[in-house]
């Protein structure tokens, strides 16, 4: 009985399935989705070659959807459209493409034994689509902005899909690339601090990568630094300045606070020896004098950071980002008997006075929050171009 009611499930699902694939081809017929309504017929009539609703939306269908396609080319070869080749391509490629699907299906080959195509039509379409576009790239291109520079880019690619090689794009396609990227400087982070040998050295390199990885998934702007600008003789787009307006390294604070604790129960103190000569202990509850220290050692800094336009020298974002950083080592000690303490306070009275990091790794700990908004702020800003 089980294997009986799994098969009828099957059976039916099946059957579903099938009155899915049928009435969406029929439906996209009924819609004027001419080219829809063929290639969900071919693909019926692939897994069931004698399904006779499915041949017949195909019998309707094609010569509908060419019809339609023929009249598509009609129009836009007559429009005044600047890309109408682009156009007529792209409608007898899809005529095209319906052919090819037929030609793969037998069962559809015997409705259509020779669909149409476009053959030398095509070829002469695409020369004409790449000419156009070759044409409005060279006027993009001569116009020699930025933004003009890609949009002729753009043409001079979408000329060479169509031709290959087509005239000089070879040489074009580099130079609107060229001319429509967006050079940007990092300039070198300058820390003047004084008698403390500071290096800005790993904050500079963490900016620098995260910038070069953010500019990598965009295909119009590239960074340099400085020494890539002089070698290169570039005349960048934008300067990004980054500066430390003022920082501390390694300001320290020592808080000492001294408390009299006791301990929480009576514990033994002394004993006496009664006449009979019994040793007695004698129970009290005890004290000590408890000192905690506390020395923290602060690092803070302010960063400016500025992105400017080198030509104009007008600056086209400015933010103030600071930082710190606070280490931290505390210990105590006592002074009375050790049971009034909490194992919490004799636990701190184990350690000792640690020495803080040297001052440049107490730099690099500061700069951390620093770069996180720096970076977050340079990414939004040129997530616009």
């Amino acid at each position: 009985m089980k294997a009986f009611t799994s098969s009828v499930i099957a059976i039916l699902l099946f059957s579903t399935s099938v009155l899915f694939v049928q009435c969406s081809g029929k439906k996209a017929l009924e819609k004027g989705n001419y080219a829809e309504a063929v290639l969900k017929s071919v693909q019926k009539l692939r897994k069931s070659p004698t399904n006779k609703k499915a041949a017949s939306t195909l019998r309707q269908a094609y010569p509908l959807a060419v019809s339609y396609y023929k009249e598509q080319i009609e129009l836009s070869l007559k429009s005044n459209d600047q890309f109408k080749w682009g156009y007529t391509v792209q409608y007898m490629e899809t005529v095209n493409n319906l052919a090819n699907e037929i030609s793969r299906c037998p069962a559809a080959k015997k409705i259509v034994p020779s669909p149409f195509r476009y053959e030398s039509e095509l070829n002469t379409a695409k020369k004409n689509a790449a000419e156009e576009c070759y044409a409005a790239g060279k006027r993009e291109f001569d116009k020699k902005t930025r933004e003009t520079a890609r949009e002729a880019y753009y043409l001079f690619v979408k000329a060479g899909n169509y031709v290959a090689g087509y005239k000089d794009i070879e040489t074009l396609i580099p130079q609107a690339k060229e001319l429509a990227t967006l050079k940007v400087v990092l300039e070198q982070i300058p820390v003047g601090a004084g008698r403390l040998q500071i290096s800005a050295e790993f904050f500079q390199n963490n900016i620098e990568a995260y910038i070069n990885d953010m500019f990598k998934s965009r295909q119009f702007i590239e960074l340099y630094l400085p020494r890539q600008a002089e070698k290169l003789k570039l005349v960048p787009d934008h300067v990004i300045r980054i500066q430390f307006d003022d920082f501390i390294v390694g300001n320290s604070k020592l808080t000492q606070k001294t408390i009299t604790v006791t301990s929480k129960d009576s514990v033994k103190v002394g004993e006496y020896t009664k006449p009979d000569g019994t040793k007695v202990p004698v129970k009290n509850r005890v004290t000590a004098e408890y000192t905690s220290f506390r020395k923290e050692v602060i690092s803070k800094g302010l960063v400016d950071v500025r992105v400017i336009e080198f030509a104009t020298k007008k600056i086209l974002m400015q933010d103030k980002m600071p930082g710190e950083f606070i280490w931290i080592s505390e210990w105590a000690s006592f002074n009375g008997d050790d049971r009034a303490l909490t194992q919490q306070q004799l636990n701190m009275t184990k350690q000792r006075e640690v020495q803080p990091p040297a001052p440049q790794d107490l730099f690099v700990e500061f700069t951390k929050p620093i770069y996180d908004q720096v970076t977050s702020r340079l990414s939004s800003f040129y997530s616009r171009y």
